[in-house]
């Protein structure tokens, strides 16, 4: 990367002049990638990832992998690191009040316990006249804001359905509704993660009680068992019911989309719970989808989205590679989509909901008399206020949930003695959780300028030959005695006046963007959104980060000659990265120095932090075994310097 004739035998106290601090500013923010070259890089590095979907060749075959695929994904994803008294036991009831109507139905309010003192409200559409046992749908909303429950077309949908003879549930989704507390912001489930408890199993139970809670009625058909909804509520149908085959009958609404669109369409992306660690590595939304199969199934998109999941990349995403998978059970007539285009965006408005209609009555329905048009209901959509359940005042969040897990959590702290065990065990442990693979780097020179006794040399470093990172060497021709590599969490054009102080300590500073810093990072959406999917397919942004900068490490390293250089990191996530190459390449670091630094990863939680604005540092399970000072150790015997 850098010629040894960079480091200059001499060390002399050195004061820059105006001109070559000015000239400094100008080099720290010198463009070195292309328009959209890292974004380019970043979506293929995703779509690289996508597991294959392959077709069997029985339906014995598929069925016996669809399990597998069940457990696996239980196991792996929505329960990993969740303790089991969350989920193994029937969910507490409290039943409230029921509203009459003189309609042909009647709406039971209840609350139920997700999970430990999570309690989520919802209301039971019930037929006035019920006889024998009869269908049951379990009806869930997506992003609808203040409204939540009582949304306009969802109290529409679920008095048609009760008007048909059929319960329906419909609960509300955390954040809206009755459940409107920014603890609960679909984003910091990261909270959890980042105690090794999957934030996802939060969103999975508060729907699979919904099911509990049908099946327990007396009147529920366990054969006629339906869910849908829209968006989120699409997303949380498809999750569900591929996992949960007491759910017999599905029909998602514009709710999910295979990785390869979301890679390409950030708008597909969705929030955490929709891409959540490790999903990749199993399946993803295409193999959910097969795996509804021989259940009767129809999906409903819009064709002019004005959200996400347009129908034109849904049907070649999730819908046509899975037709076969039904057709080995000669079923592929119970698999459908429908292509709304009135209105054609974001809805579950009359013609999706009669399309639903019709699902429902020809395979719950089919024996009696049915009308598949929409029952006129609109005069009939109550206000808010009229349908409040009612939620303990403690009620659960994010936040309490992960600060009830922290209180538990034994200290790894270093022992008085036996030091490097610990160390060798701890950095083994490390790598793990961050998914920290070996790497290399490799440098282009693409520039270099001058001023006075000052220059500068512009690369682009490429890692593993995927992603593209801009560097610059900065060093004084008379006074260069060192190397430190320097990077901020607000990219290298913040990195001026750090660059300077250095170089005036007669060192070659070469600043770097990391991944989602300063010029690598995406154009497209924000770097929390990629981070998300990069989580989903087994990687780990942090690991990423730390891995690509110890690459260059050893780059340098070569490079140059020397055998050990300094870290220098600003901001918290890089600050973190620093520690992190300080102690897992702790043969070629010299000193570690931090600042703005990241006190501890408790702060995350306790702060309230929005995983939107540190994506990095949400990272699966760190904070159950490590905290910062923990880092630290790991880094002994190089120096670090922490400063503000």
């Amino acid at each position: 990367m850098i010629c040894g004739s960079v480091l200059a035998i001499m060390s002399l106290v050195y004061t820059l002049s105006d001109a070559e601090s000015t000239a400094i500013k100008g080099w720290t923010n010198n463009h070195l990638l292309e328009v959209n070259e890292f974004q380019n890089q970043m979506q293929g590095f995703l779509k690289s990832r996508i597991p294959a979907l392959k077709l069997p060749d029985t339906a014995e075959k598929w069925e016996k992998e669809s399990n597998e695929l069940r457990e696996k994904i239980l196991d792996k994803v929505v329960y990993q690191g969740v303790p089991k008294e969350w989920y193994k036991d029937d969910p507490n009831v409290v039943w409230g009040d029921t509203i009459k109507t003189d309609k042909g139905y009647s709406i039971r309010k209840l609350r139920y316990e997700a999970l430990p003192g999570l309690w989520i409200p919802a209301l039971l559409y019930v037929p006035s006249e019920i006889k024998g046992k009869i269908p049951a749908i379990l009806n869930v909303n997506g992003h609808v804001g203040a409204p939540g429950k009582t949304q306009d077309y969802e109290q529409v949908r679920c008095i048609n359905l009760a008007k048909r003879g059929i319960l329906a549930i419909h609960p509300e989704w955390l954040v809206f509704g009755e459940l409107g507390n920014d603890d609960l912001k679909h984003n910091r489930l990261a909270y959890l993660d980042l105690c090794g408890t999957c934030g996802l199993s939060v969103f999975y139970l508060a729907m699979k009680r919904g099911i509990d809670v049908l099946l327990m009625h007396p009147s529920t058909d366990p054969k006629r068992v339906a869910m849908t909804g829209l968006s989120g509520g699409g997303w949380q149908t498809i999750i569900l019911s591929s996992l949960d085959t007491r759910i017999t009958a599905t029909a998602p609404n514009a709710g999910y989309i295979g990785l390869n669109y979301r890679a390409d369409f950030i708008e597909d992306c969705g929030d955490l719970e929709q891409n959540p660690n490790d999903l990749l590595t199993i399946g993803d939304y295409p193999h959910l989808t097969a795996m509804l199969a021989p259940r009767p199934t129809l999906l409903l998109y819009n064709e002019k989205d004005d959200c996400c999941f347009q129908t034109h990349r849904a049907r070649p995403s999730v819908y046509e590679p899975v037709i076969p998978f039904f057709k080995l059970f000669g079923k592929d007539d119970i698999f459908s989509l429908h292509n709304n285009v009135d209105p054609g965006t974001h809805n579950y408005a009359k013609d999706n909901r009669e399309q639903f209609y019709k699902f429902i009555n020809k395979y719950f329905l089919k024996d009696q008399k049915v009308i598949d048009e929409e029952i006129p209901s609109d005069d009939e959509i109550m206000k808010y206020d009229d349908l409040i359940v009612g939620i303990p005042e403690n009620n659960a969040t994010f936040y309490t949930l992960a600060k009830d897990i922290m209180k538990d959590f034994t200290e790894n702290k270093p022992p008085q003695s036996g030091l490097s065990e610990w160390q060798k065990k701890g950095r083994t442990t490390l790598k793990e959780i961050i998914r920290m693979k070996p790497m290399t780097a490799k440098a282009q020179k693409i520039s270099e300028e001058t001023n006075g006794n000052l220059n500068s040399w512009n690369y682009k470093v490429t890692v593993n030959n995927e992603l593209t990172l801009p560097a610059t060497a900065i060093f004084s021709s008379v006074n260069a005695n060192s190397v430190v590599l320097m990077f901020a969490d607000k990219g290298r054009v913040s990195l001026a006046e750090h660059v300077q102080a250095e170089i005036e300590k007669g060192s070659t500073v070469i600043i770097i963007d990391p991944m989602f810093m300063g010029e690598s990072i995406t154009v497209k959406g924000g770097p929390s959104q990629y981070a998300m999917m990069i989580s989903a397919t087994g990687e780990r942004t942090l690991g990423l980060q730390v891995g690509q900068i110890g690459a260059i490490v050893d780059l340098i390293c070569q490079e140059v000659g020397c055998q050990k250089i300094s870290l220098y990191g600003v901001g918290w996530n890089s600050s973190i990265i620093a520690l992190m190459v300080g102690a897992l390449f702790n043969d070629k670091i010299e000193s570690v120095t931090v600042k703005e630094h990241l006190a501890s990863l408790k702060l995350l939680i306790e702060n309230h932090v929005d995983y939107e604005t540190q994506p990095a540092l949400f990272c699966f399970g760190l904070l159950k075994q490590f905290d910062v000072d923990e880092i630290i150790a790991l880094c002994s015997p190089i120096k670090v310097n922490i400063n503000q």
